[in-house]
């Protein structure tokens, strides 16, 4: 579901050193809170989720360079807050930076990368022990029975919700949202599964795939939000600039 969400995605960018709607609702309805049930099984404080990294092909050694944890820390309602943990070692940066194509970039390009990745999804990074360096966030979303939500587009407003999917949607639904800092963000439904065409692990699921493009990203073309309306978010996709797309599923 809402496993690692943006902070996985903090995790894979951060070291590069590191509208208009389709259907009747308007954008800013849309974006309004979702209602529906909010006691849900994965949303429950203390609910901890696998991580499930496709990254093979750049990162041989992925299970040792990577520990990953994440957590319910809070459910106000349907207002979840996640407890999110990453610990990478140097084999991990140094993988990461070849597979973003930033190896060339000198280190101040680099570190103001990572500051604005850290700074847009809410991060922290500590890098004293060079084996065990950490990223640490607590991202908040809306998860109810009717869809996904995000309020780290928001920068933490939980006024300001930007849906992920509302499981009502139909392929071509699309909307937008304004950044706090005047960024506009776009989202469109690409893809609604008709069969289990879509694996995490050994379990087939029915998703929906919504596409956000990135505006002025260092890194990043689009990314994908795959989700499914039992187990919420299950898969995030990103595509980067370089033309390498970087799969990460959980449950």
């Amino acid at each position: 579901m809402i496993a690692s969400l943006r902070c996985c995605l903090v995790a894979c960018l951060v070291f590069g050193a590191v509208a208009c709607s389709d259907n009747t609702d308007s954008p800013t309805s849309v974006n309004d809170k979702l209602t529906g049930e909010t006691d849900l099984s994965f949303t429950k404080p203390g609910y901890s989720f696998v991580t499930f990294f496709n990254l093979s092909e750049w990162f041989p050694n992925q299970d040792e360079s990577v520990r990953d944890t994440v957590t319910v820390l809070e459910n106000v309602n349907g207002d979840v807050t996640l407890d999110f943990r990453l610990t990478i070692d140097t084999n991990f940066t140094l993988a990461l930076d070849t597979m973003l194509g930033t190896t060339a970039l000198s280190t101040e390009m680099k570190r103001a990368i990572i500051d604005t990745y850290l700074g847009r999804y809410g991060a922290t990074l500590d890098t004293t022990d060079k084996d065990n360096m950490r990223i640490t966030a607590r991202p908040q979303l809306r998860v109810t029975s009717e869809g996904i939500q995000d309020y780290i587009s928001s920068r933490g407003n939980t006024s300001q919700p930007f849906t992920i999917i509302r499981y009502s949607m139909k392929v071509g639904d699309s909307w937008s949202f304004v950044t706090p800092e005047g960024t506009t963000l776009s989202r469109r439904v690409v893809h609604h599964s008709s069969e289990e065409d879509y694996w995490v692990g050994f379990l087939g699921l029915k998703v929906f795939k919504t596409e956000e493009t990135a505006p002025d990203d260092p890194l990043v073309e689009k990314i994908v939000w795959v989700t499914n309306h039992k187990f919420g978010l299950v898969g995030i996709h990103l595509h980067l600039k370089n033309g390498k797309e970087v799969p990460i599923k959980f449950l």
